[in-house]
């Protein structure tokens, strides 16, 4: 049997690590965060390696975001950074259904996420803040973990 506890350490970590680079933290332009330390924190919070193949593409949307990117650090070799950061890129809003859909279409699924509880790693007041974003919406937070559990039976089958 599957434990909700699990799946929402999952969407705590998952949270945790797109507040590191949302617009609602102060120092967060995405433009300013290093390859180095984008990975760093993926490798920290989300824990696994992407199972979606990398873009070759950038919507057009993106291409601005892209350009001064790449000007400011260099095109970079490892892919799976190009796909973290569409991910970021269009979800800098921290909606969280737009975030699942988005981490599924760049990333990959959910139930691959660190579910280890208490991950360190931010600031007390934006750890306050991850924690409020999850109360302030917790009807989606309940249509996600009704999703994650569903998925999960299903793959028990």
């Amino acid at each position: 049997m599957v434990s909700l506890n699990k799946e929402y350490n999952q969407i705590v970590n998952f949270t945790k690590f797109n507040v590191h680079f949302s617009k609602f933290v102060d120092h967060c332009d995405l433009l300013k965060q290093s390859p180095d330390y984008i990975i760093e924190k993926y490798n920290h919070c989300i824990v696994f390696e992407l199972t979606v193949e990398h873009k070759m593409y950038t919507p057009d949307y993106m291409t601005d975001f892209f350009n001064k990117y790449w000007k400011r650090w260099g095109i970079f070799e490892e892919y799976e950074l190009k796909n973290i950061l569409m991910y970021l890129y269009s979800t800098q809003n921290l909606s969280l259904l737009t975030m699942v859909e988005k981490f599924e279409e760049y990333i990959g699924p959910l139930h691959m996420i660190s579910d280890m509880q208490d991950k360190k790693g931010l600031h007390h007041l934006t750890e306050k803040f991850v924690h409020q974003l999850l109360e302030k919406n917790a009807n989606n937070v309940k249509v996600v973990l009704r999703d994650m559990k569903l998925k999960a039976l299903l793959h028990e089958i």
